[in-house]
């Protein structure tokens, strides 16, 4: 099909006018695109250079999304798109969930402005990448720029540069300009997993170079629960992939693999004194200290107080609304804890800050995650246009586990980066999809 359009040479958009849906053309290099891209590049620098970051743990990724909000929107209404608000139920949940829970307690009122703010990632990536000129670049850059990072970290990490790896004071984790070695391994997994997804680089060789390059850099921040997160999602991704390919009995049997190997090392370091080799292996490299050296002694302990510490200060609620949004901390110290942390546990944290209907809220949320990269996941699923910039959708299902594996560990599901990949996925979904016209046309869960 043949399209002639004719516009004025004094009212020129700021893209390329989308197609008609169904048909996906791509859009010019233009100043949408570079705001995009410029938005994805910012996203790591939360610490920049080791400068603190600013009022309520602002920083220039928040700054950042003011103007690729405004872009999104503006660029919205000049070709007469409506603006998509995906996981628009999820999240105001959780936002009436927090404010139920502020009143009540008369705390946490400013973490309702990062609720909506993470949103707005979601909702701005989502609304621009519905044209394939904008999604394509975003992916792409997306890999590049964080395949850059990660060769400034390790390149920083090598020559003892702190200030470009980011190590932390006290031991041997890089944590980039995240401020958190946590963050920064979620960050490099979540890159890893978009180029193997979007066969960035296209040539193989090439492509693994890439991928060897982020994995080195997760390993310097030396997250366990990034690495188990890791692991997990591998064995998914080829999981799905066989599923995908028709081949369940396949798909089977790798996960029964997966099941009897992951319950026998269980079982292995529950009835082996594994201390002795994690000594040995933290005296011969002081990232292996940091790291595995870390699965038993004074971190798991602590951990494991965290954890029960958070689950009895929920037994001992007197209502069912929450303690109040990131306010475990502070109640922690007020009811002079042991150990004073964060709740450390996304799952944990919905309910003792936000109560039932934050658990409610989360369910909800992992649930409608988990529906979209089903529905883009399904051979043939996505339109032409789509399925050559995703080739392999059903790894970004395999990375939303990551996240979910993560929020046992940390809070992760409140990390600005993982929201724009949200909104990837919710482009893929609402405009991506063979029957994306009338998906469109429906209100996102």
């Amino acid at each position: 099909m043949t399209t002639i359009t004719t516009t004025k040479p004094s009212a020129r958009p700021l893209a390329e006018p989308a197609p008609p849906e169904g048909e996906p053309r791509a859009g010019g290099r233009s100043l949408v695109g570079v705001i995009l891209v410029g938005g994805i590049a910012s996203l790591p620098m939360l610490m920049p250079f080791g400068l603190p970051p600013g009022p309520g743990n602002t920083g220039l990724p928040d700054l950042a999304l003011i103007v690729v909000t405004m872009t999104a929107l503006l660029w919205a209404a000049t070709h007469r798109h409506p603006v998509r608000w995906p996981l628009l139920v999820p999240t105001l949940l959780t936002i009436v969930a927090g404010g139920i829970a502020a009143i009540v307690n008369d705390a946490g009122a400013l973490t309702l402005v990062k609720d909506l703010f993470v949103l707005l990632w979601g909702v701005s990536v989502a609304n621009l990448a519905r044209d394939t000129g904008f999604l394509r670049p975003a992916i792409r850059s997306w890999v590049w720029i964080g395949t850059f990072y990660a060769l400034i970290m390790i390149f920083g990490f090598l020559v003892g540069n702190d200030t470009l790896s980011g190590k932390q004071v006290d031991g041997e984790r890089a944590m980039f300009t995240f401020g958190d070695a946590n963050y920064a391994s979620n960050w490099f997994i979540c890159v890893f997993f978009i180029a193997r997804a979007a066969r960035v680089p296209e040539r193989a060789w090439q492509r693994w170079t890439v991928c060897g390059i982020l994995l080195l850099a997760e390993v310097l921040t030396g997250s366990n629960g990034g690495a188990l997160a890791l692991g997990v999602a591998i064995v998914a991704g080829y999981v799905f992939r066989l599923f995908r390919e028709g081949k369940a009995h396949h798909a089977v049997a790798v996960m029964s693999l997966a099941a009897f190997a992951g319950g026998g090392g269980i079982a292995a370091v529950s009835l082996i004194d594994v201390q002795p080799y994690l000594d040995r292996a933290g005296a011969a490299s002081p990232i292996l200290r940091d790291s595995i050296g870390r699965t038993t002694g004074e971190s798991t302990e602590s951990r494991s107080t965290v954890f029960a510490t958070t689950v009895e200060m929920i037994e001992r609620q007197t209502h069912p609304w929450g303690i109040g949004p990131g306010h475990t901390e502070a109640a922690m110290l007020e009811n002079q804890e042991t150990y004073v942390r964060e709740a450390h546990n996304d799952y944990i944290a919905a309910v003792l800050e936000r109560g039932f209907l934050g658990g409610v809220a989360l369910i909800v949320l992992v649930f409608a995650l988990l529906l979209k990269c089903l529905r883009i996941a399904r051979r043939d699923a996505l339109a032409p246009a789509y399925a050559r910039i995703v080739p392999r959708p059903e790894l970004f299902g395999a990375l939303v586990l990551v996240f979910l594996v993560s929020a046992l560990f940390y809070e992760t599901l409140h990390y600005r980066h993982g929201w724009a990949f949200f909104g990837l996925i919710a482009a893929l979904d609402l405009f991506g999809r063979r029957d994306a016209a009338g998906a469109a046309d429906r209100e996102a869960a």
